[in-house]
């Protein structure tokens, strides 16, 4: 009888070191992945403030057109792929794509791209631009 009680100790201690295991299992896996979004998140916040800094870029452009009597449209171009010139930006690209609509408002789109968890992520932001100072 004592060697069936020996047996019956150690089965017990087995399965409560795998429920242990998988508790353990469980929560790494858990903090591994809030790390993973916390971290796409930043990403993401990153990027839209580029994308609406790349807006405020062209709305200077035009603003400044405006106070130097030029043009409103005047040096407000569209644009490939840019690295960011920043070296704690750089896995960021920006290009802004802008489309007349009529000649007192443009379509402004700049878009962000990143590589991040071996995919290419992006984020665009538009905005209209009118030619309200005439």
């Amino acid at each position: 009888m004592k060697f069936l009680n020996k047996s019956f100790t150690l089965l017990e201690a087995i399965i409560t070191i795998f429920v242990i295991s998988v508790g353990v299992l469980t929560a790494y896996a858990a903090v591994q992945q809030i790390f993973s979004y916390t971290f796409l998140a930043k990403s993401k916040l990153t990027a839209a403030y580029l994308a609406k800094e790349g807006i405020e870029n062209i709305r200077n452009i035009r603003d400044t057109n405006w106070l130097q009597g030029n043009n409103w449209k005047d040096n407000v171009n569209s644009t490939d792929w840019i690295t960011h010139p920043n070296p704690n930006l750089s896995k960021y690209e920006t290009r802004t794509v802008i489309t007349p609509d009529g000649d007192d408002k443009l379509e402004v789109l700049v878009e962000v791209r990143w590589q991040q968890g071996g995919a290419t992520r992006t984020i665009g932001v538009q905005e209209n631009l009118w030619n309200w100072y005439k």
